[in-house]
């Protein structure tokens, strides 16, 4: 007669061969769980039964909602990799930052940042080096002046309102402290002319070239235009140049950067600039006046753009070249969408300056009328920067240069 074999516990079993690697090791469904809540490899203990297969409920919407944050990641990407659904923005330039904007910016008094140093500037994750202003909507209603060396961004996760009363200005400013405007005067120009005896500076460069500067009647020579610079990156204007002798025109500055980038809208009623800045006239001593710096960079970037302010990126005005001992004029800022005036001063000076670019018609500065035979030259006036937008979107009248699509 077989004699029966004493029955095993289960629980025994496995919890043997959760100690012993080499142990055969059960492959069935709803066993009880071991010692320490123990299971066979690929199995879980829930309510002290070993179950496999899909976790309960309230895991699987837990998964499924912390999967819906990071959208763009890769399969195999960590789980603490930066959401770019959530924090990644733009088409012209892709700017990361380490969390969404989560309250509106509103600038409603005059303000002036630093973007080397301002606290305004939020974390950024990855892209270019500029300082980035964040909101979930940006409302300028006063003057927001950027200097500094960093180029500036405008980032909104839903709209950017620029209303009538209010401006964003990098441009570069005679007379203002500091002059610069935020990534002016970009460092790849190439090198402008080297003026000859009494002569004025050449006028810096971006997409077009401002007008030449003129000669004295017997005197320094004018000073020519910039050639065009490189197209690349985020970058500001070209200087202008120095003009010749010992009391000369100092250059003009290159106009800033900046870029305005909203998910939603952007609607403009105020100003936007990135201008060049004027040469200087020389002070005597038939010295040559300064040429006048480009414009910059303006780029707006949003699938929807309305409104009819002032966006202007042209370059300033070449400063006069000086008589003996009457004091050159210096070439003007850009104000307007008309090309910035050269100096004129009063008779008896060297050479004008030459007027800045606003495109293809920055018109040639004229010779000094009763210039000296001891004269300086004009210094030549700055070129156009450039105004970029989505292709389809269209800018207004009000704007100068002519926009670009990207």
């Amino acid at each position: 007669m077989m004699q029966r074999r004493p029955a095993v516990d289960i629980r025994h079993l496995i919890w043997v061969c959760t100690a012993l690697p080499a142990c055969f090791r059960p492959s069935y469904d709803h066993t009880a769980c071991g010692r320490g809540d123990t299971c066979p490899e690929g199995f879980t203990c829930r309510n002290q039964i070993c179950e496999s297969g899909n976790p309960p409920d309230d895991a699987r919407i837990d998964a499924s909602v912390d999967a819906s944050v990071v959208v763009d990641a890769p399969p195999d990407a960590p789980r603490d990799a930066p959401p770019d659904a959530a924090a990644c923005f733009g088409l012209f330039e892709r700017i990361c930052l380490q969390s969404a904007p989560s309250m509106p910016l509103p600038i409603t008094s005059p303000t002036m940042i630093d973007t080397g140093t301002s606290p305004l500037c939020a974390p950024i994750m990855s892209g270019p080096d500029v300082c980035v202003l964040v909101g979930t909507t940006i409302s300028i209603e006063a003057t927001l002046r950027a200097t500094g060396p960093k180029p500036l961004v405008l980032l909104a996760s839903n709209s950017i309102t620029i209303l009538s009363a209010g401006s964003v200005d990098v441009a570069s400013h005679r007379g203002a402290v500091p002059e610069t405007g935020a990534g002016a005067d970009f460092t790849g120009c190439p090198a402008g002319i080297a003026p000859g005896l009494r002569a004025g500076g050449a006028g810096g460069s971006f997409t077009g070239a401002g007008g030449t500067g003129g000669m004295s009647v017997t005197g320094g020579n004018g000073g020519v235009p910039g050639t065009g610079g490189p197209l690349i990156g985020l970058r500001g204007g070209c200087s202008g140049q120095d003009g010749d002798g010992s009391m000369h025109g100092n250059r003009g500055h290159g106009g800033g950067f900046v870029l305005l980038m909203a998910v939603g809208a952007i609607d403009h009623a105020g100003v936007i600039t990135a201008a060049g800045e004027g040469g200087t006239g020389a002070a005597a001593n038939a010295a040559g006046g300064g040429g006048g710096g480009a414009g910059g960079m303006i780029v707006l970037d949003a699938p929807a753009i309305s409104g009819s302010g002032l966006i202007l990126a042209n370059g300033g005005g070449g400063g006069e070249g000086a008589g003996n001992t009457t004091p050159g004029e210096s070439g003007a800022d850009p104000t307007g969408t008309a090309p910035a005036l050269g100096g004129d001063g009063p008779t008896g000076n060297g050479g004008r300056g030459g007027n800045g670019s606003a495109g293809a018609a920055g018109g040639p500065g004229t010779n000094g009328v009763d210039g000296t035979s001891q004269g300086g030259g004009g210094g030549g006036g700055g070129g156009a920067g450039t105004i970029r937008a989505r292709s389809g979107q269209d800018l207004g009248s009000n704007v100068s240069p002519a926009v670009s699509p990207f």
